[in-house]
């Protein structure tokens, strides 16, 4: 078992969980680890927040059944843990540096942002949230940037708008980025594509996939960059946004929603169970 240090609720449906873990000097910016909770669960990909000599730390967010399983059941540590996985993100000095996060995709770009800083470039930060609810870490990705800006889609943080509204607006009022970095939804890194291309801007995405095994064996997670397959597992998770099939990446990755619906259902079903067992 790997042992849980903390466990934080940060809203209703995230939680920011500290794990130990010998294995977590060998992690570089950008890479994640592939987690699971019970011997029974799904295998996850999360994302590193913060690493420290023997642990790290993860920010969970409940979208799905393996996730709201972790932030409602989760208390002293993981039945499996697969770490570091996938490629480090190219860690360079671009000069000024936009990155754009949707709801999760915070913690990976607080991440990468650090790396980048320490590299001299000059971070700005976009944090876009589907509500009140998806705001996660905003002190910790203000602490990076030259400029944080806060975006909901309802309006109910921050200003209203979605991340291109978000990424037009920051376009229009501040210097020009040499490079965008996007992570959190492949549909808010296609919106971010598109503008880049539109611009002329570089563009490095988090292309989210569905990661069984982390070693390329499944080939679930295949990708189309450039029209060619790469593994989401091993190539990336960090792509040429420019150069990835956005269409087909979406596609797969909601191939599974309906079975995912009836798992998520099926579980808060047994969540009310086990809680007024807990109560009793």
């Amino acid at each position: 078992m790997y042992r849980v240090l903390k466990k934080e609720r940060l809203t209703p449906s995230a939680v920011l969980i500290e794990v130990e873990d010998e294995r977590a000097k060998l992690v570089k910016p950008g890479q994640y680890a592939l987690v699971q909770f019970k011997e029974d669960s799904e295998p996850i990909p999360l994302s590193f927040l913060h690493v420290k000599e023997n642990s790290y730390t993860f920010l969970v967010e409940a979208v799905g059944r393996a996730t709201l399983e972790i932030t409602e059941l989760l208390e002293e540590g993981f039945n499996f843990i697969e770490a570091p996985c996938g490629s480090p993100f190219p860690v360079k000095e671009y000069g000024r540096v936009l990155l754009v996060s949707k709801n999760w995709g915070i913690a990976p770009l607080i991440n990468v942002g650090k790396a980048l800083k320490e590299k001299n470039n000059e971070v700005y930060f976009i944090h876009v949230g589907e509500n009140e609810e998806k705001v996660f870490l905003t002190e910790e990705a203000s602490e990076i940037s030259e400029e944080f800006l806060l975006f909901t889609e309802d309006g109910s943080l921050g200003e209203e708008g979605n991340t291109e509204w978000a990424l037009r607006f920051f376009l229009e009022n501040f210097p020009k980025p040499d490079l965008v970095v996007s992570a959190g939804s492949n549909i808010d890194s296609q919106m971010v594509c598109e503008v880049a291309k539109e611009k002329g801007l570089n563009h490095i995405a988090m292309v989210n996939a569905h990661i069984l095994d982390a070693n390329g064996l499944c080939l679930a997670c295949r990708v189309l960059v450039e029209g060619e397959e790469k593994l989401a597992c091993l190539d990336g998770p960090w792509f040429d946004g420019k150069k990835v099939n956005w269409d087909y990446a979406i596609q797969k990755e909601f191939f599974y929603r309906d079975e995912e619906k009836k798992a998520l259902e099926a579980f808060m079903k047994e969540l009310r169970r086990i809680k007024a067992k807990r109560g009793s």
